[in-house]
């Protein structure tokens, strides 16, 4: 049985805690330390348990408290060989550098009892790391900041009983928008930049299996999209497709500021679903 609680997701900052019975990890550091802390003490979390942070990249809504985090825990963190170097440079975030653990797209590695396999996504940072993690008989998958889908998209959406797959914008949403220049725009639109809840919502009809259970929508834009939105797009497309949400599987949204969860996986099980 696993615990899954999201500290908050979308360009304001970016925390996810997973945890089973005995031990935890924490996925990027984009949240304030003070506010996970804080999190983490509202759950009663035995941050003993927590085994190392994971980093998907180096853009600062992912990284802001990696440094302070890493040092309040004793904890390693894992990133990519040139994410590490970048964040050396910055002179937004310091850290120890002996916590600072390389590791490669596709090479396996155990924290614990989590199997961890990094593996790239297409995002304008210096690299961008999915995560899949495999630990009591599951096999939970985040994967945000994606500029299109590739190969990595549709394997491990296959592999997984658990997701988490960003939908940053709504398409007309982000078109009609005054306030966002062409340039950005463009920006986001293109293949290293985000994916839009259509085109996450038909990569999900086309690829669910049976044993994908849970759905998480992660890093929504303030300004392009909503909640509802991006689940009903979503929703609307997987029931197109034949499966029904809350019934085949979960599907919820993590919300950009405010804590979601906790959620309990256990094998084969929908977890409790919302609708808006």
């Amino acid at each position: 049985m696993l615990t899954f609680l999201s500290f908050g997701s979308g360009s304001c900052g970016n925390c996810y805690y997973l945890a089973n019975a005995d031990q935890a990890i924490i996925i990027d550091a984009g949240v304030g330390i003070r506010a996970i802390k804080k999190a983490l003490l509202k759950y009663a979390v035995n941050v003993q348990n927590i085994k190392a942070i994971l980093i998907t990249h180096d853009h600062f809504d992912h990284t802001k408290a990696v440094g302070f985090l890493s040092r309040f825990l004793n904890r390693d963190f894992y990133a990519s060989p040139r994410v590490i170097e970048r964040l050396y440079k910055s002179r937004m975030i310091s850290f120890d550098s002996e916590k600072a653990k390389p590791i490669e797209p596709g090479e396996t590695f155990c924290l614990g009892n989590f199997k961890i396999t990094p593996f790239r996504l297409p995002h304008d940072s210096t690299d961008n790391y999915g995560y899949s993690i495999e630990t009591d008989g599951q096999v939970f998958t985040i994967m945000t900041d994606v500029g299109e889908v590739t190969d990595n998209v549709v394997e491990f959406i296959r592999r997984s009983n658990n997701i988490v797959i960003e939908t940053d914008y709504d398409e007309q949403m982000l078109d009609a928008n005054p306030r966002y220049e062409k340039k950005l725009k463009e920006r986001i639109v293109g293949g290293n930049g985000h994916l839009s809840n259509a085109v996450t919502a038909q990569v999900l009809a086309e690829n669910y299996h049976p044993g994908l259970k849970n759905i998480w929508l992660c890093h929504l834009s303030g300004e392009n999209n909503t909640p509802a939105m991006a689940w009903e797009t979503v929703a609307d497309k997987m029931r197109q497709a034949g499966f029904t949400p809350g019934t085949d599987f979960m599907l919820d949204v993590l919300r950009r500021d405010v804590i979601c969860g906790p959620w309990t996986l256990s094998p084969g099980c929908v977890a409790d679903k919302t609708f808006f």
